[in-house]
């Protein structure tokens, strides 16, 4: 079985103590660490969300201040919500950190809905259809990427011209259209199962043949990622009173003790055949979530460059 990557997702949820600034503060702290641990990435959601102590609407402002404070490390938005944002103006703010930040930008794209209100604020448009917004801002996206003589032609550039690309991810919770939309825009898949919406059906003959199809037709292998929610603590009495059970909107994939996790997310590997995991870390406290980084990053033998505890695999 091939060794896996280790990623991380973070929603900005916090413990309720923490206003959203210090959560951002705390945001970089913990980014620093995932990249000392051997993290493979490190990915924020977007989300717009009536709270008050909401980290972040879009995180891609985010994105410069966490690339300059690490070295290594992805990092990315997963995903950018493109029905209620400018293709032209995504392109080419993700282009430029690309070549800031060379080989380290991931652009996660995603069809997630958000409220009427929002969208017409975000865009102007009453009445918008978010999933058609989505398809026709995508098509743009990728033109205005990846078209840069036709671009020229219409009398603009983004900078810098013939510069690196950042790397695009389809998100999905299932394996239909977004599968196709991956192979058809030339995109890595990250699956989630951590939705309560999401289709928890293996489907690794799907991945497969979408891997030989995307390589049939590019001469290269996709990336492909899991995405999962969890905590670790030393003892599953820990790992839960780390969580708050009632956050809604998706499933707690395993919560308990290093081997419990460690089986799980083996077993996860078997059964969806994915060669990396992504997961969003649900404890709230910086301090329960710094255990959780030293845990992962001991059970899956990551790169590490700080001398860590050993994980009790009991």
């Amino acid at each position: 079985m091939k060794k896996l990557a280790v990623g991380l997702l973070d929603f900005g949820v916090r413990t309720d103590s923490m206003n959203s600034l210090v959560r951002v503060n705390d945001l970089l702290d913990y980014a620093g660490q995932a990249e000392q641990l051997g993290f493979s990435r490190f990915w924020l959601s977007e989300h717009h969300i009536p709270s008050h102590r909401q980290s972040w609407g879009c995180p891609t402002i985010l994105l410069p201040l966490l690339a300059g404070m690490t070295s290594r490390i992805r990092l990315g938005v997963a995903g950018v919500l493109l029905g209620i944002h400018q293709p032209y103006h995504v392109a080419g703010q993700y282009k430029m950190l690309s070549n800031l930040f060379p080989g380290r930008i991931d652009l996660g794209l995603a069809s997630g809905n958000v409220r009427p209100s929002i969208a017409e604020l975000a865009t102007g448009l009453a009445g918008l259809n978010l999933s058609q917004a989505f398809e026709q801002n995508l098509s743009k996206l990728f033109f205005c990427l990846r078209q840069e003589e036709e671009m020229l032609g219409l009398g603009t550039v983004l900078p810098p011209y013939k510069g690196a690309l950042p790397t695009p991810w389809a998100l999905t919770t299932n394996m239909g259209r977004s599968v196709q939309r991956a192979l058809d825009y030339r995109m890595n898949l990250s699956r989630s199962i951590f939705h309560t919406a999401a289709d928890l059906a293996f489907r690794r003959d799907e991945l497969l043949a979408f891997k030989e199809a995307y390589f049939a037709r590019y001469q290269e292998h996709p990336q492909t990622n899991l995405v999962i929610t969890g905590a670790v603590h030393h003892t599953t009495a820990q790992a839960k009173a780390a969580v708050n059970f009632s956050e809604n909107g998706y499933n707690y994939n395993v919560v308990g003790t290093p081997a419990q996790f460690y089986e799980t997310v083996l077993q996860y590997q078997e059964d969806y055949g994915y060669d990396e995991i992504i997961i969003h870390n649900v404890a709230l406290e910086p301090h329960d979530r710094t255990v959780a980084l030293e845990l992962w990053s001991e059970l899956f033998d990551l790169p590490s460059t700080v001398a860590q505890p050993v994980a009790a695999l009991a």
